[in-house]
Order: C-alpha cells, then structure tokens, then sequence
C-alpha cells in the first residue's frame, strides 16, 4: 500500500472512485473535493492505492498559521476521508493512518499534527481513528449530522 498526491494522471481512477449513498451524506465526493484543490493552494488530495488500485480517498487542509480547529501553527486538518466502496471493510483506512504520518514528513516537513472532524455518531470512524491514534480533544462542532467530534494526533 501507498500514498500518493493527486495529478490529473489519476482522473479517471477518481471517476470510476465508488461511494454509497449514505457515505456521501458525510463527505465530499473525490472529483468535487479535487475541484475544492485546484482553487486553493491549501488543500491537497492524497490518494490512497494498494498494488495499482485506488481505494481511499483524503485531503489535507494547511491551516497556515493555526486555525478554529488547532491552536497549533504546525498542524493539517484531514477532510474528505472516504474508502471506495468496492473495498470497505478490509483494513485500508487503518493502513492508510498508518502510512500518512511518514507521508507528511516527507512533503510537510514542519507539520507536527493531525486534526480530523468526525460524526459522533459514527460507530465506524470514530473507533478506527482512536486505535490509529487519534484523541478526543473535547472540542465539537454545531451538528449538521449529528454531533462533531474533534480528534488530534501529533506526528
């Protein structure tokens, strides 16, 4: 498994890039969170692949200078964290969280923690992302859908 930045070479893997119905509910489809990259310096799409398939999905947020999410002026926040649907379930994205702290320090170098917002009614992401490492800061954000919890890892 490996993680890569997004190019235009990977377009039609983003395009072919599955998400139920109920996932969408929480996050960005791929293409429109590439859209989101291309005009904001800022936000850069990491892809996710094991052997020459594509099967996760993130984007990392530069907060540049801190923001409501971190007092930290060192940290990015993980968006858009997704599985391709034909691979749920096979322990991708706890590989992935494995894989993104060395990733970072190769092309952020300064960066010294992760944020990522999760539902707190997500039995599923919440749990994998405290067993990656991830914890609870006590911060929430207003519901959209549901609860939103804030969890922070320093890399």
């Amino acid at each position: 498994m490996y993680l890569t930045m997004y190019d235009d070479t990977h377009q039609q893997l983003i395009d072919n890039y599955c998400l139920s119905k109920r996932k969408l509910r929480y996050v960005r489809e791929p293409k429109i969170a590439i859209s989101l990259t291309k005009k904001n310096a800022q936000r850069h799409a990491v892809l996710v692949f094991e052997d020459d398939s594509l099967v996760a999905f993130l984007t990392l947020y530069e907060t540049k200078g801190g923001s409501p999410y971190s007092s930290n002026e060192h940290h990015l926040l993980v968006q858009d964290l997704s599985i391709d649907y034909r691979h749920f379930r096979v322990g991708y994205t706890k590989q992935a969280f494995e894989l993104l702290p060395a990733f970072i320090r190769q092309h952020w170098p300064k960066i010294n923690q992760l944020t990522i917002i999760v539902n707190e009614d997500k039995a599923f992401t919440q749990p994998l992302c405290k067993h990656a490492g991830f914890k609870d800061t006590g911060n929430t954000l207003p519901p959209i859908y549901g609860s939103q919890v804030f969890l922070q890892i320093s890399i």
